[in-house]
């Protein structure tokens, strides 16, 4: 099926997606954002320090992941190699929108990989949170005991109201929190579009994420109906999470819920979130 953009297509999108835009990283000129409500630096950290601020070092790490320069989908990518065994991330204040009485957004971005590189762990390319991935969290992982991998999403409101019994990804509740793809459009060469929607959440109704893959609708998760919660100064953009391995680019976070056909809007662009800059 042809997806062409038009130039009109690109126009409405821009008018429509332009005021909603909080945060865009092309990777074009160098790992920090090109736009930014809030800080467009780029950070470096372990895993195991992730939400500790005063660890993050400006920059790309070391050994310093790479930005390779006409390999990206749109210009340049940000890759990770089984080198890599530290995390990036963006802050999130102001990049991220965050409301404690209704949380509403998209992030939007491509990878390139082969899932079978990424050593035998669960591997988070992205997760949007102040704590880790059972508590205020919105992810993206890999699974390590399916072959090929299966890709999730996974949506999670404060661990102390939906896991009484603390058991983390061992119980049910973890599992209808998460959106499960068998056998993802993933291959190396080859581009997938991933977009998450959230709507709803921090309201009297709870709301739900919901995933897309290349522009097409892959599922939703179960109702949220506990709070999400963040100290939004401590809140980060994570990218790489468990030794991911492979390419990353044209990030972007939107602060409403995108409708299919805004995703698939995104998916067509031809020179990727620039031309929605305000």
């Amino acid at each position: 099926m042809n997806h062409t953009p038009t130039s009109n297509n690109t126009t409405a999108l821009r008018a429509s997606l332009s005021p909603a835009l909080t945060f865009h990283a092309s990777f074009d000129n160098g790992p920090d954002a090109d736009f930014a409500l809030g800080d467009k630096q780029l950070y470096s950290t372990t895993e195991q320090d992730v939400q500790k601020a005063a660890t993050f070092t400006p920059g790309l790490g070391e050994p310093a992941l790479a930005i390779v320069e006409g390999q990206g989908k749109f210009g340049a990518a940000l890759a990770f190699t089984q080198e890599n065994s530290h995390v990036v991330l963006y802050k999130a204040a102001q990049n991220v929108a965050y409301d404690p009485t209704l949380l509403r957004g998209t992030v939007s971005f491509w990878m390139n990989l082969d899932p079978a590189e990424i050593p035998g762990q669960y591997s988070d390319p992205l997760q949007l949170t102040d704590k880790d991935y059972s508590n205020a969290c919105i992810w993206i992982d890999f699974t390590k005991n399916d072959k090929p991998s299966d890709l999730r999403l996974g949506f999670f409101g404060n661990q102390s109201e939906w896991d009484v019994t603390n058991q983390r990804g061992e119980s049910r509740e973890f599992f209808w929190r998460l959106v499960k793809v068998a056998e993802p459009p993933f291959a190396k060469g080859q581009w997938t579009h991933i977009a998450i929607t959230w709507d709803g959440v921090n309201s009297a109704q709870g709301g739900r994420a919901r995933l897309y893959l290349n522009g097409e609708y892959q599922g939703a998760s179960g109702r949220i109906a506990e709070q999400f919660t963040w100290d939004v100064a401590n809140a980060t953009i994570r990218l790489g999470m468990g030794h991911f391995v492979g390419l990353i680019d044209d990030l972007a976070l939107f602060n409403c819920p995108l409708t299919p056909a805004e995703v698939r809007g995104l998916y067509d662009l031809d020179q990727g979130v620039v031309a929605l800059h305000p």
